[in-house]
């Protein structure tokens, strides 16, 4: 793959994030994709306890995205998934749909894209769904720079 072309094409530098997103998610794709993150990278869980006091975790912890969903807890959470040198946060959002932000800045070199494009791979692979890298905040009308679909890979 030549840098250039990624670098003009999918990691231009406009200001804006770029997402990674996997759409129609359940709950159980939400769990796997907690557990495969919990378990390949450093992690770092911002939350709030039960207190409303800030707390930090090197694990994704499940019931805090879930009462916050279910309305039990008003505190939004995050987290930092770091993949090689390249660091994608979750804000955890909705549950309709798993989304993760990367800075096109970060990536600098082919080697970075393809930490990347391995971290889709797995996710891809792991939910046996679709997996796509867009420009920020997507709806169907933006356009797909990458597709994976287990092995499958279309770069636009």
């Amino acid at each position: 793959m030549d840098w250039q072309y990624l670098k003009d094409n999918i990691y231009f530098s406009d200001g804006s994030l770029r997402d990674i997103y996997v759409l129609n998610a359940s709950r159980l794709d939400w769990q796997k994709w907690i557990n495969f993150v919990n378990d390949n990278y450093e992690i770092n869980f911002t939350y709030c306890d039960t207190n409303g006091n800030l707390k930090q975790s090197d694990l994704i912890l499940t019931k805090y995205v879930f009462d916050f969903w279910d309305g039990i807890s008003e505190f939004l959470v995050d987290a930092k998934i770091i993949v090689g040198d390249i660091i994608i946060k979750c804000y955890f959002f909705t549950e309709e749909e798993i989304e993760n932000d990367i800075t096109p800045n970060e990536i600098n070199s082919v080697g970075q894209h393809n930490q990347i494009v391995d971290y889709m791979k797995s996710i891809s692979g792991i939910l046996d769904k679709e997996i796509i890298l867009t420009t920020e905040n997507y709806d169907c009308n933006y356009n797909k720079l990458i597709v994976i679909n287990n092995d499958h890979i279309l770069i636009n």
